[in-house]
């Protein structure tokens, strides 16, 4: 019966291996590379149909008058843009070049300072714990940043944060004010925007149209920018959040 077992089924392909390489390991070329290969072509795959399906849209054009913008660069540079602030002054360089040096060197020397046959995380409790800190690390430097940002455009208001909240860079009469969107404005938005869109305690929203379209207005509006702006802007439903983002959506002055 064993020697039943030890025989090729019929039909299958002979692979023979290599006495070159000893058993638990495989030639990086092409066996390894292959595999690399491959998952890195399904991310990328993944990745396009995610920006495919999940459009983002602009943001207001630049304004170098705008004093209100907070620079911040995207998530996943969070976290280096957080380490920058405990190293102010002359003291930047270890923030910008020396700690980000060391990483990377750290990481394109690990085959070479690590070169145990153990493959395990448990097993290598070292280079293991050394990772799991430093991704830790990383995750924590990018939540603290985001919420200081969060905090800085709170003090600043909606004026700050709005996106095409730039006020007197467009003019014109509204468009359809007889419009149930311009009525439902009027009752709950206008103490902050103006009755006619001109901006008051809020940014002016003439022009709005021109940066932003329904569903982006319906998604500011229903979140809201707390604690000045709260969540819906003062209006009772969806429904009405959505009647109020279309009609924004059609003023296009200049």
């Amino acid at each position: 019966m064993a020697e039943h077992y030890r025989e090729r089924i019929p039909g299958t392909p002979r692979f023979k291996r290599d006495k070159e390489y000893p058993p638990g390991t495989e030639p990086f070329f092409p066996n390894f590379l292959l595999k690399e290969w491959i998952v890195g072509a399904m991310f990328l795959v993944g990745f396009i149909l995610w920006v495919i399906f999940n459009p983002v849209g602009l943001e207001k054009v630049a304004n170098p008058e705008d004093t209100t913008f907070i620079p911040v660069p995207d998530w996943y540079f969070l976290f280096l843009y957080q380490l920058l602030k405990y190293f102010p002054g002359k003291y930047v360089v270890f923030g910008t070049v020396v700690i980000p040096a060391i990483a990377t060197l750290a990481l394109l020397l690990a085959p070479w300072l690590d070169r145990r046959k153990e493959r395990h995380p448990f097993k290598r409790p070292i280079a293991t714990a050394t990772m799991v800190l430093s991704v830790l690390f990383m995750i924590w430097l990018t939540y603290v940043a985001a919420e200081e940002h969060k905090a800085e455009l709170a003090k600043q208001g909606p004026q700050a944060t709005t996106p095409g909240g730039q006020q007197g860079t467009a003019s014109g009469p509204v468009v359809d004010p007889e419009d149930e969107g311009a009525k439902l404005y009027a009752q709950s938005c206008s103490g902050c925007h103006g009755p006619n869109l001109e901006g008051s305690f809020g940014p002016s929203l003439l022009g709005i149209g021109n940066r932003m379209n329904a569903a982006q207005l319906s998604d500011v509006i229903s979140k809201g920018f707390p604690p000045k702006m709260p969540a819906r802007g003062g209006l009772q439903s969806d429904e009405q959040v959505k009647k109020v983002a279309e009609w924004l959506a059609k003023q296009k002055q200049k």
